[in-house]
């Protein structure tokens, strides 16, 4: 510009309000002085040096201006402001093109920098199991994964994380599907930063004097955070598909609005005339009129677009707003003549229908009067419709009631009333469901803010009562997003279910809750219930509500009845549905809304009351969450079918749940599972019982297992005492009664008389003979059950050492007894001594060097091992029930075989018992080889005689039928009688003198030694 014929540069300011010139270009008479204080963006402030009027030529078109400037330093930009600019149109306004400039940056990713999440060290982490979702989505979700992936937001992950979340699909409006990470788990574990979230009253002060309004949106605003690769671990979730970690900060966190907010705020900070707020940016446009305030709303708008593309962030240009005298924003309309309610914020009570009944007249009244302390003159309007409340008027509708009932309406939404939204105070929202519609207020202090109703769809009024209520929440959240987003919300309801499937997680609710509650997870909310008289205002909007569409509708993508359903079975469901007398009440009942008393139930739904808020019907089905209720005609075929693969209880309350429902259920399973004779006979044992250990006798010898076993042809018996663990070894000529009470004699011989022997239930143990035996020396003898070896372990475990030791002396031909010798005189782990210490009191000599050891304490030692193996075995044990005389039971008849059916008749002992079979025989059994049965067995009734107690035979065995016999049919027989068993001789030492009973058993020993040379190459040794 030409100004006192010299060139001057000069920078258009569009956001400038006057225009100034340095010194150097101005003659000093021409200065007058000022008062005037300037300000720069940054609110710098600056000294002018005076004003002036001058004359400004433009070269170009020789246009000439006078006008007005503030005279500044020679060191500073001389400039042109808003009013020059438009009087010389020195700058064109093109938003065509403005847009144009901001698509280019709408494709890419926005980057605000890297953030971190940090966890609550007292917070365990969780691993979630993999959500399942309909075949018809993994398609589209597994497209939407790799597009995420490819973008940089999702990065598949192959190392174990100690975070694992689930994902979460939610179904957008335009048909698309979103991808989420659902965080409960997370959420509770993440600490937040607490950044102070601006609300829409911080800005209200600085659009005082604004005539042209912008808003910008922020293209997945979230995704412009990076997170650090330890944050981004935190966030893995798994999918069908693998696992997979957010690389950007994603949607749902309760962190994320505020280190978002933080970053936005930190990258616009110093952009005059724009205010950020969430993923909003408000641009204002000043001054004296509307072009020039038109002008510095597009400076602006250049402005941002320059800082935008410098922070790399991202517009969405489908929901710009470019340029507008009036813009809606949170709830209220902004205006070059100031801020104005919304008229969305009344409209349901504006337009709430008149009552067509007293009900609906007394639910009005009762909104009324919880808002009667904000209206002292309500009363005398209200009269005319309090009048047909009262007892016995009829119901007439006239004129004079619609008046007063629209002049209420109109003092409902007055603004004594109708309050301003607070930021410092608490914000509270009441929701309310009826059969037919929704309503919502939003309150402070008790003061409404904004009212919300509409009515429900056709297919959502046959929804169960606690997926509207959760509706219900989420349309108020919704509807009022402006307010309750990124701050706490205290939701009031009157529905007491809600507030603790609210609290679950996502894959333990009902399907057709689960996008609804997804959705919740946007926002933070405190669920309180209140009782349904308190709820007046929610109540009376969601009964008289609007009749209007609604966009906010959420879209449930997982409410189709069971798809692994066939449609054949499906309408077979259907028309006994229709069939049954039950189900045609229930179907009603539902459509009509339950009574709050269950006596006011009809009989044929009372057992479907507690569960009724989880009842809905879909396409002529009752569903229960996910699940089919069965007509009682078909129940029956469903009970086979579900035990058609011969499951288990378990398994099956499994495999009917979310598929198949109907009153008890599980009792009709279990019954099932007990009544089938398949299942009863090829049923697994149970699990092990506690361990049961052997007391280890009070001192040496004092208590002995014994055993037999069988090696290359050989018979030994295996004695070990429990005290010392010492092991002793004899060769049997016969696996005999009579021949074990030989070498256990020879061995009393020895070691002295034991007071308890512990065997198996083996026929040389079990005999008369042997029973006499024990009792002529009085020896305490216990046997283990049939195929419960465990029992019995001590003398097993001897078995196993000594079947080992022959073994490998005979594959390196070494010496029997120097390697029992050797055995005898090892320390062992549970004591620190060796056997032949505990038993002798010293170390026998061996071919090793002996050396005297400090005395130790080995009974405590081995007392702490003994609890530390118990310890260790009976985590994976149960302590079964006892069982009761006479209860139908299976037992395992032989190990490996299937179970068969019987009867406890006695207990000999714990997890000890005699059970009798049905064709009366009678066995001992340990309790894990019986299991109950609801089955009644039958026994046959007989008179059984006693046989011998071997491991695969029965305790008695019934005797055939008697029949008559005559004396001609008798058998000619010597004699009928058994053959006569000599009874066991007592031991000598009773009767005898010890001199001659010694020489007895010393001469004996004798010739048994010089027989058995040759024959065994075992021999014991003391």
């Amino acid at each position: 510009m030409i100004v006192n014929n010299t060139d001057v540069h000069f920078q258009l300011d569009c956001g400038a309000e006057i225009n100034t010139i340095c010194m150097k270009y101005v003659k000093k008479e021409q200065v007058r002085p000022t008062s005037a204080v300037l300000r720069m963006y940054n609110n710098t402030k600056l000294g002018p040096l005076g004003k002036t009027d001058l004359k400004v030529t433009n070269p170009k078109n020789k246009e000439t201006f006078m006008l007005k400037f503030i005279v500044v330093s020679n060191k500073l930009q001389s400039l042109l402001g808003i009013e020059a600019i438009q009087a010389m149109d020195l700058v064109t306004i093109n938003n065509d093109k403005f847009v144009a400039n901001l698509s280019e940056s709408c494709e890419r990713l926005g980057d605000l920098g890297e953030a971190s999440l940090t966890i609550d060290p007292e917070c365990k982490p969780k691993a979630l199991p993999c959500r399942k979702i309909p075949h018809a989505l993994k398609d589209k979700v597994k497209v939407e994964i790799d597009t995420l992936v490819k973008r940089g937001i999702l990065v598949p992950v192959t190392k174990p994380t100690k975070w694992v979340s689930q994902m979460a699909i939610v179904h957008k409006s335009n048909g698309k599907l979103r991808i989420c990470i659902d965080p409960q788990a997370l959420n509770s574990a993440l600490q937040r930063e607490h950044y102070n979230l601006p609300v829409f009253d911080d800005i209200l002060p600085k659009l005082q004097n604004a005539k042209i309004f912008s808003k910008l949106d922020i293209k997945e605003a979230f995704w412009h955070v990076r997170l650090d690769e330890p944050s981004s671990e935190l966030t893995t979730m798994i999918t069908p598909f693998g696992r997979y970690r957010w690389a950007r900060l994603p949607f749902g966190l309760n962190v994320s609005s505020e280190i978002f907010q933080r970053k936005l705020n930190e990258a616009l900070q110093d952009l005059e005339g724009t205010f950020p707020l969430v993923d909003d940016i408000i641009i204002a446009g000043c001054g004296d009129n509307e072009e020039i305030a038109k002008q510095g709303n597009a400076a602006k708008l250049n402005q941002l677009r320059s800082r935008c593309k410098e922070q790399n962030i991202v517009l969405n240009e489908a929901k710009q707003e470019i340029a507008l005298d009036e813009i809606s924003f949170y709830g209220h309309k902004i205006t070059s003549d100031g801020i104005k309610p919304s008229t969305d914020k009344v409209k349901a009570i504006v337009n709430m229908p008149s009552p067509t009944d007293i009900a609906g007249v007394k639910r009005f009244c009762g909104m009324v009067r919880y808002m009667s302390r904000f209206l002292p003159s309500l009363s005398n309007t209200l009269e005319p419709l309090r009048i047909l409340t009262r007892k016995n008027q009829p119901w007439q509708w006239t004129a004079e009631c619609e008046q007063a009932f629209n002049n209420v309406k109109m003092q409902l939404t007055d603004a004594p009333v109708l309050a301003y939204f607070n930021p410092d105070a608490n914000l509270v929202l009441q929701t309310d469901s009826s059969k037919d519609g929704l309503g919502a207020v939003l309150l402070q202090n008790g003061k409404p803010i904004e009212y919300a109703s509409r009515s429900l769809t056709n297919s959502q009024k046959k929804w169960a009562q606690i997926e509207k209520e959760a509706l219900s929440v989420l349309f108020g959240l919704k509807r009022f997003d402006q307010y309750t987003f990124g701050r706490k919300v205290v939701v009031v309801n009157d529905h007491k279910p809600l507030e603790t499937i609210l609290k679950k997680p996502l894959s333990s609710a009902p399907r057709r809750l689960q996008d609804i509650m997804m959705e919740l997870h946007r926002y933070d909310i405190e669920f309180q219930y209140l009782k349904d008289e308190k709820l007046v205002i929610a109540d009376t909007l969601s009964r008289a509500f609007l009749q209007e569409d609604q966009d906010d509708r959420p879209r449930i993508f997982m409410s189709t009845v069971n798809e692994d359903i066939s449609d054949e079975r499906l309408d077979e469901i259907r028309e006994a549905t229709r069939n049954d007398f039950s189900m045609r009440k229930l179907i009603n009942t539902i459509e009509n809304g339950w009574p709050d008393n269950k006596s006011d139930v009809p009989i044929a739904c009372a057992p479907y009351f507690n569960t009724r808020d989880l009842l809905s019907i879909h396409d002529g089905l009752v569903v229960r969450g996910e699940a089919i209720v069965i007509p009682q005609s078909l129940r029956s075929d469903i009970k086979a079918r579900l035990h058609s693969s011969h499951l288990g209880y378990d398994s099956m309350v499994r495999r009917a749940r979310g598929t198949v429902f109907w009153p008890n259920i599980n009792s009709d399973i279990r019954q099932i599972a007990d009544n089938c004779v398949a299942c009863q006979e090829l049923k697994p044992k149970p699990t092990k019982t506690p361990l049961m250990q052997h007391d280890d006798g009070q001192s040496p010898w004092n208590k002995i297992g014994l055993d037999l076993f069988e090696i290359k042809g050989r018979n030994y018996l295996v004695s070990i005492d429990y005290y010392t663990n010492f092991i002793e070894v004899d060769y049997l000529w016969k696996t005999t009664s009579a021949e074990v009470m030989r070498v256990l004699k020879k061995q009393f011989a020895r070691f002295g008389i034991p007071s308890k022997i512990i065997s198996d239930g083996g026929p040389q143990f079990t005999s008369s003979e042997f029973a006499r035996f024990t009792r002529n020396w009085k020896i305490k003898h216990r046997t283990s059950s049939p195929n419960h070896q465990r029992a019995n372990g001590k003398a097993e475990s001897a078995v196993k050492v000594i079947k080992h030791l022959i073994l490998k002396c005979e594959h390196d031909r070494t010496d029997q007894n120097e390697a029992l010798m050797e055995q005898r005189n090892t320390p062992r782990q549970d004591t620190g001594l060796s056997p032949a210490q505990m038993m002798f009191g010293r170390s026998t000599r061996t071919l090793l060097p002996t050396v005297c050891r400090e005395k130790q304490e080995p009974i405590k030692k081995r007392e702490r091992r003994r609890k530390s193996v118990k310890k260790y075995y009976d985590k994976t044990s149960t302590d079964h029930p006892e069982f009761k005389i006479n209860q139908n039971i299976y037992f395992e008849h032989k190990e490996g075989q299937v179970w068969i059916p019987g009867k406890v008749i006695d207990r000999l002992r714990k997890h000890t018992y005699l059970v009798k079979s049905q064709d009366g025989a009678i066995y001992r059994r340990n309790r894990i080889h019986i299991r109950p049965t609801q089955i009644e067995v039958t026994i046959r009734e007989s008179s059984p005689t006693r046989i011998e107690n071997r491991k695969d035979h029965p305790v008695r065995k019934p005797e055939p039928a008697q029949q008559k016999i005559t004396p001609s049919e008798l058998p000619k027989s010597k004699s009928l009688s058994e053959p006569k068993i000599v009874p066991a001789e007592e031991p000598r030492s009773l009767t005898s003198s010890p001199s001659l009973y010694m020489s007895y058993i010393i001469s004996k020993l004798i010739c048994e030694f010089t027989a058995n040379i040759g024959k065994s190459k075992f021999c014991t040794v003391a």
